[in-house]
């Protein structure tokens, strides 16, 4: 049974979890986490239009600002998922999610092998909760610890593997704590009903230890009385929601924004149209990247077309050209149907061709120039992007890539075995250090790994990269050995 995936379509097939894990044993798991900064994206909120902003008195604003405070406090967060197989359901399940916040794990559900029974467990010394102590702030710790049912260490789990559980540095010389029980207390006096072990009656429908995106946890807030107790009880559920389910759905949304650029692209036919149904797999082959040409603007277009034609880039003798076009009734000259788009190459002397009519190398590289030039995409992943292209056109494609990297704010992640791209990259880090230029491309942006099978497993080893545009360390054996011998 294969796995296939949104983006990596038919080109991409992880052969399922048995075929998957480490040794395809089944005993073990496959433990997956992705960090995200938080410059320049925030965790997305779920709130209904239902929860309104009205704030009450000062112990509602007060109690409002402690969770704004805590928001404002995350500059990262890092998402961590622990897959394993369940026998009796021939099947993977997700019984392991965590959140991190700046480094330090800070919530983490867990769930039964067969994907139920899903408790959660909080780290109420995750440095987001904690605060200058004072003794009243903490007589309310064991008061909520007795209404969950739990004793006093019920929010730092001791038994979380210890890499799952950083260790949080405090100041020596300053006395801390949680503001997180204080919160709970705040909470347990609106007259909400008991989470019982494991917040338990917080985490009902839960399939796995992966939450519902786009959706609230139900914490049932009935028996809450009085409006500054409902506005308490709905701020703490949007609060709790939005640090449980948020981050994986900045998560998604990133992976949405991601592109997927397979080592194998389509040539279009002729006539080619835009699919009215989008699917995020048509990167894969390409096919996605004719289809912006039809439909983004007409300035990606012209962009794309420089990429492709200027001589002082890819220079591979083509670009492109956008046309609109009707079908007219021969009879009446009445229009039929609706305007259409067409995307054509022009060479030098102006002619027009279809992608079938050109060298099969302009199809690949094609999608890659767009993709590159994608200002919606966020990560664009390409394998082998000088397949089929001139080693000319394969340098220009390192000033391509570092164009979209800095210009368009793009991260590439390339599979590559082009020397001739790898030494463009080199080479634009040494005139950019010769120049003053370090804003421009610098080593701190580029990142090259070698990998290699040793032993039955993969290693992936990093060739450092300095200021004059070489590695620190030789480069390993195999590693583009075959110039010396065929130059000397």
């Amino acid at each position: 049974m294969g796995a296939l995936t949104l983006q990596g379509g038919e080109a991409v097939d992880l052969g399922g979890f048995l075929n998957l894990v480490h040794g395809r044993d089944p005993e073990k798991r496959i433990e997956i986490e992705i960090g995200m900064d938080l410059s320049n994206d925030s965790i997305p909120e779920i709130t209904p239009e239902s929860f309104d902003e009205w704030v009450g008195d000062n112990d509602t604003i007060d109690f409002y600002n402690e969770l704004y405070s805590i928001r404002n406090a995350i500059q990262e967060v890092s998402i961590r998922l622990e897959i394993t197989w369940n026998e009796m359901r021939q099947t993977a399940v997700i019984t392991g999610y965590q959140v991190s916040a700046n480094k330090n794990w800070c919530m983490r559900l867990e769930a039964a092998p067969d994907g139920r029974d899903v408790n959660m467990r909080i780290n109420r010394e995750n440095p987001i909760f904690m605060r200058l102590q004072t003794q009243e702030e903490a007589d309310d710790i064991a008061v909520a610890s007795a209404w969950l049912g739990v004793d006093d260490d019920w929010l730092m789990s001791e038994d979380i593997p210890a890499d799952w559980r950083p260790d949080v540095s405090l100041p020596a010389d300053r006395a801390c704590y949680s503001i997180l029980p204080d919160i709970l207390e705040r909470v347990r006096s609106t007259g909400m009903e008991s989470p019982g072990k494991g917040l338990r009656a917080w985490l009902y429908g839960f399939g796995s230890a992966l939450p519902k995106l786009d959706r609230m946890l139900n914490i049932p807030v009935s028996g809450v009385q009085g409006a500054q107790n409902v506005y308490i009880a709905r701020e703490f559920t949007a609060f709790l929601s939005w640090l449980t389910v948020g981050p994986a759905m900045l998560l998604r949304d990133q992976l949405q924004a991601a592109r997927y650029v397979g080592p194998l692209r389509c040539i279009p036919p002729r006539g080619f149209e835009a699919s009215l149904t989008k699917s995020e797999a048509a990167w894969s082959n390409g096919m996605a990247a004719w289809e912006a040409l039809l439909t983004r603007s007409q300035e990606m277009v012209e962009r794309c077309s420089h990429w492709m034609q200027d001589a002082d880039r890819l220079n591979s003798g083509y670009g492109l050209v956008r046309t609109e076009v009707q079908e007219i009734d021969c009879n009446t000259g009445a229009p039929l149907g609706r305007v259409k788009s067409r995307i054509a190459l022009i060479d030098q002397a102006g002619l027009t061709h279809q992608a079938l009519d050109v060298g099969v190398g302009i199809s690949q590289v094609l999608p890659v120039v767009v993709a590159a030039q994608d200002d919606r995409a966020s990560i664009v992943s390409i394998e082998q992007p000088e397949l089929h292209v001139h080693p000319a056109v394969q340098v220009g494609l390192g000033d391509l890539f570092i164009d979209g990297a800095i210009e368009r704010g793009l991260s590439f992640l390339l599979e590559t075995h082009s020397e001739h791209l790898i030494l463009r990259l080199l080479r634009r880090i040494r005139e950019a250090a010769e120049e003053g230029n370090a804003e421009h491309i610098n080593p701190d942006l580029l990142g090259v790994y070698y990998l290699a099978s040793e032993n039955g497993h993969i290693t992936a080893t990093r060739l450092p990269v300095n200021s004059e545009g070489d590695f620190d360390t030789p480069w390993p054996k195999g590693f583009f050995e075959e110039r010396g011998p065929e130059l000397f």
